[in-house]
């Protein structure tokens, strides 16, 4: 197998040399052919250096990692994010199904993100890296990126129903009746909707509250859809749920 060339962007000098480091202990099929800590720089090393994989910062001076992306047109690399602890890039990320690692970065994470580059070695899109972008700004986003096996599905957020977990994946229902099947926690996308108008009534539902018909009830209570469908809400949630309306 032949060596898997990787460039490093990090305008930390001390984050270049922590991730070699960790590349060289659990990654050894990764030759690392460049780094580079100046943002300004970093689309012309990617051009000369032809890389598998870029290892990009997120926050950097002048330019952030996803500014360096969009300036490109087309990728013929795979790009895994690096980022410090910031819930809305990390749910830009999550969302627009593109790979990070937290920093400070964990050997096992790194290795399983490597793994998953081996496992599906298409690029991400321009359009997944502007959409994320867009959300890092505004701190609001009005579509989601389901990745699928044939690529990926786009729809707009205020358009979901509900969301359903079921074991490790998501059922995403939208007012249409139409159901997508996510292979992501209901959590990730818990945090992810926090600026929408979503609620996490039970373990196992994400609601729209826009799409609520009628509150019935009981010691939790339940909530029936504009769909007719009837959701049980958690007797701990009951008091959370109700502060949201206006009693008339």
């Amino acid at each position: 197998m032949n060596a898997i060339r990787a460039i490093i962007v990090d305008d930390e000098k001390h984050g270049i040399i922590t991730l070699q480091h960790l590349l060289n202990q659990c990654c050894k099929e990764i030759e690392v052919v460049a780094t580079c800590q100046k943002s300004t720089e970093a689309k012309l090393i990617i051009e000369e250096s032809h890389p598998d994989i870029v290892f990009m910062d997120i926050e950097m001076p002048v330019m952030s990692g996803l500014d360096i992306l969009e300036q490109f047109d087309e990728f013929n690399f795979q790009t895994i994010f690096t980022t410090a602890y910031d819930q809305y890039a990390i749910a830009a990320l999550r969302l627009n199904a593109l790979d990070y690692l937290l920093k400070p970065i964990d050997k096992t994470e790194l290795r399983d993100a490597v793994d998953r580059f081996l496992d599906n070695e298409t690029a991400a899109s321009k359009k997944q890296f502007q959409m994320a972008k867009h959300f890092t700004q505004t701190r609001i986003m009005d579509t989601l990126a389901l990745s699928s096996s044939k690529g990926l599905h786009f729809i707009k957020i205020k358009e979901i129903l509900y969301l359903e977990a079921t074991s490790c994946y998501t059922n995403i229902i939208m007012n249409d009746g139409q159901v997508h099947l996510v292979s992501k926690t209901l959590s990730s996308f818990e945090e992810a909707l926090g600026d929408h108008s979503f609620f996490r009534a039970h373990k196992s539902f994400i609601i729209n509250l826009d799409y609520i018909k009628h509150y019935i009830r009981g010691e939790g209570g339940e909530v029936v859809m504009t769909n007719n469908t009837v959701i049980n809400l958690s007797r701990t949630k009951k008091q959370e749920f109700l502060n949201f309306f206006t009693k008339i």
